[in-house]
């Protein structure tokens, strides 16, 4: 029996034609192709900083002013790998080709998602295929058309060259050598350079150090994309394994329904970026619109202060996450963002007050899979997620949706409960997202609306005016809420707080938020933001708020880490019991006011470090931290 020749692929048929026109393939030895792949691998790292959003200037004086060790510390994994694949294949041509094509098209991701979301490409990214599908609707078709040609003509090239570009032969003992030290040489580069946080922050950068994206556009994405790998890890707590059965037992005792206390609608509202250093000295408003107006005089009639974030500039998540649960995202940096952790039901703020009777919902003017709150919301307790799908995507300023059509659809869903539902109490939750950054040029039509003793530059000046321009935009649409809220007859709490500072040049904040010599003050002054807690009159007549606060004499500013927001609110409201770990987060925030990663801030205001074989309630709240993410018999109650 005849057997039939296998179909003939595309290599096949180049093969076939370059033998018809007498082309022959070039072989390669040694030396010449250690100085391809040294051109390549060059080549190839040009390309990923070409490939950053930033200017090629800006980067080019990143690298100059750390002594070209910026260009170094990219260009090395990407030469190692080179040699590594080379002396395994012996093809300098599969190499170069292979490395290249991966180095590229991860610097083209990296781009693509800081343009759409000002965050850089992670190592853990990679594992949110979600995520991605939903960048990807928001890219445009002449993009995909554009990277699929790019992607066509590569495989094209690449293929010629695997034809054309061939190696003459080496002893296999010389390859296997060669593959064993190159590899060799990049884990030790790896262990030693590229993964220490001494030399990636001793580096020179442009922007906010504090600002992942900054870094990654400063010292290169694959660098910092390597660095960010080797630095991604959460960590079991030193005295888990001997808190766990405390932990458990706790866990394990009855909750109080708090049926007879007064249960008011609750409106939580995290306001984006929403800060007050712009109550600077240095920003005289007399001659403008002042941009906290209506906050400030709320301020006279609630219960305020600050609640202490876990990022700068970013990471909005994080705080929601913080406020929601009661745990500590500082505790957690290994992971990309908290809440990349909840991938089951787990106990907190909506799921306890669900437990109480509330009905419950979360509003976001933003896509659902942007880190991924479609399923943590309901993880956490959130009966439905109301996203941008629902929202006028026309209705926009600065790129986003508006804060008043976000405002407006809080009074639309409050008012729609108040009709299908208004004897079951009602928890709504909403992240604003108008004054996003970033603020240069961010609203074309802004323009100059305050004055200064201080000499800004021009870019630091547009991007304050048009930040104070969004501002004005919350300020007065936290009064229209409340104006609204204020003639309700049923009883109605709003917390209003900001995730973080705006993301600014360091220089603004340099300016804006003088360093302190008290070590607490010193120690936050990047991570406060303001909060409040208002009442109706209606509220404040039945409820017990203002009495539980004077109760505490909180003397000053109340001022505590975010992970406290939400607890701070369950105990304000009378439900304590309805949750052992929102307990214990009140009663550790009460001597502890703000916990970081290795200090704390003690109820007196002395700053102290914290180490993780120390006998400390601290470090017992971080064991049922991790108990409640890691524990697999650990669900929402």
């Amino acid at each position: 029996m005849r057997r039939e020749s296998p179909a003939p692929n595309l290599m096949d048929y180049l093969k076939r034609i370059f033998r018809r026109r007498g082309l022959k393939a070039i072989r390669l030895n040694l030396p010449v192709s250690l100085i391809l792949i040294a051109l390549a691998s060059a080549a190839a790292t040009i390309a990923m900083f070409g490939f950053q959003p930033t200017s090629i200037m800006e980067i080019w004086e990143c690298v100059k002013e750390s002594g070209y060790m910026i260009a170094l510390y990219n260009w090395l994994p990407v030469v190692l790998a080179m040699l590594v694949l080379y002396f395994a294949s012996n093809s300098a041509a599969l190499a170069c080709g292979l490395v290249g094509a991966a180095v590229s098209a991860l610097s083209i991701v990296n781009r693509n998602m800081i343009n759409m979301r000002q965050d850089p490409f992670k190592p853990n990214d990679i594992l949110l295929g979600g995520e991605f599908l939903g960048i990807a609707k928001s890219i445009s078709k002449s993009t995909f058309l554009a990277v699929g040609a790019g992607a066509f003509l590569f495989l094209l090239v690449f293929t010629l060259s695997l034809i054309l570009i061939r190696n003459k032969p080496m002893n296999l003992i010389a390859r296997l050598t060669g593959a064993a030290a190159s590899l060799g040489i990049l884990l030790a580069v790896n262990s030693l350079v590229l993964a220490s946080p001494e030399i990636y922050a001793s580096l020179f950068m442009k922007g906010n150090i504090y600002n992942q994206t900054d870094n990654f556009q400063s010292k290169g994405f694959l660098y910092s994309f390597i660095y960010t790998m080797d630095n991604s890890r959460v960590k079991k707590p030193y005295q888990y394994d001997k808190d766990a059965p405390e932990i458990a037992k706790l866990l394990g005792a009855e909750r109080a329904d708090s049926e007879h206390v007064l249960k008011p609608n609750i409106i939580l509202i995290l306001s984006e970026a929403y800060s007050d250093m712009i109550s600077s000295p240095h920003l005289d408003f007399s001659n403008y619109a002042d941009p906290m107006k209506n906050f400030k005089k709320l301020k006279e009639e609630s219960i305020s202060g600050y609640i202490v974030v876990p990022n700068v500039g970013g990471g909005t998540s994080d705080t929601e996450f913080d406020i929601f649960t009661g745990m500590n995202s500082r505790h957690f940096r290994g992971a990309p963002y908290a809440y990349s952790l909840i991938a089951k039901p787990i106990s907190a703020m909506p799921s306890v007050l669900s437990f109480l009777g509330y009905d419950n919902i979360a509003i976001h003017p933003g896509f659902g899979w942007f880190y991924n709150r479609q399923n943590v919301y309901g993880y956490m307790g959130f009966s439905r997620l109301i996203d941008i799908e629902s929202f006028d995507k026309t209705d926009t300023k600065g790129m986003y949706v508006t804060e008043e059509q976000t405002i407006n659809k809080i009074i639309s869903e409050y008012e729609e409960h108040m009709r299908s539902a208004p004897e079951k109490p009602f928890f709504e939750f909403c992240v604003t997202i108008q004054n996003h950054g970033p603020y240069l040029d961010k609203y074309g039509d802004s323009e100059l609306n305050f004055s200064s003793d201080l000499n800004f530059t021009k870019n630091e000046e547009n991007a304050l005016y048009n930040y104070i321009y969004g501002m004005l935009d919350c300020d007065r649409e936290l009064g229209v809420l409340t104006d609204y809220l204020r003639n309700r007859p049923e009883p109605v709490v709003l917390v209003y707080y900001g995730d973080h500072l705006p993301s600014f040049e360091k220089s603004i904040y340099e300016a804006l938020i003088p360093h302190s010599d008290d070590p607490a003050e010193e120690l936050i002054r990047l991570y406060k933001t303001p909060f409040l807690i208002w009442q109706n009159d209606s509220a404040k007549k039945a409820s017990g708020i203002d009495a539980i606060y004077e109760e505490m004499s909180i003397e000053g500013d109340w001022t505590f880490s975010s992970s406290r927001l939400g607890a701070a609110v369950n105990m304000l409201l009378g439900f304590a019991g309805s949750d052992p770990f929102i307990d214990e987060a009140n009663v550790i925030y009460e001597s502890y006011p703000v916990i970081f990663e290795s200090q704390y801030v003690t109820a007196s205001g002395s700053v102290e470090l914290l180490g993780e074989k120390d006998e400390h309630p601290i470090n017992f709240y971080r064991s049922w931290e991790y108990y409640n993410i890691y524990n697999e018999k650990q669900q929402a109650q």
